[in-house]
C-alpha cells in the first residue's frame, strides 16, 4: 500500500491557449481585461512561447510599469511642472525599478 508520504508528485498541469492543449510548461503570457467582471489569463507552453515570441508577465513588468507611468502623465496637468507630482514620481520610481530588475 502506497501513502501519500512516498507517492510521486503529479506532474503540474497547464493550458497553453495557442495550441489548445495541456502542458507542463505553461506559464501566463497575457492579461486580457474587461470593463465589467473578471479579467482573463491566456497561457502558453514553452514550445509556443518560443515559436511565437511571447514573454511570460513576469517579465513584462517594465513595459506595464512604463505604460502606468504614460498614462499618467498624459492626463496629469501636474506632471508638466519640472519635478512632476507625487504620483508621477512614485510611478517612475516603480518603472526604474521593473527595468533595473529585467537587466
Amino acid at each position: 500500500m502506497t501513502t501519500p508520504s512516498n507517492t510521486a508528485a503529479p506532474a503540474p498541469f497547464g493550458w497553453c491557449h495557442w495550441h489548445k492543449g495541456p502542458s507542463g510548461t505553461a506559464v501566463m503570457v497575457d492579461i486580457v481585461e474587461q470593463n465589467s467582471g473578471p479579467g482573463a489569463g491566456l497561457y502558453a507552453c514553452a514550445p509556443c512561447r518560443e515559436q511565437r515570441g511571447l514573454v511570460p508577465v513576469v517579465e513584462q513588468a517594465h513595459e506595464v510599469a512604463y505604460r502606468d507611468y504614460l498614462l499618467h502623465t498624459t492626463d496629469c496637468a501636474g506632471c508638466s511642472r519640472i519635478g512632476r507630482c507625487e504620483v508621477g514620481g512614485r510611478l517612475r520610481d516603480i518603472y526604474q525599478k521593473a527595468l533595473d530588475a529585467t537587466h
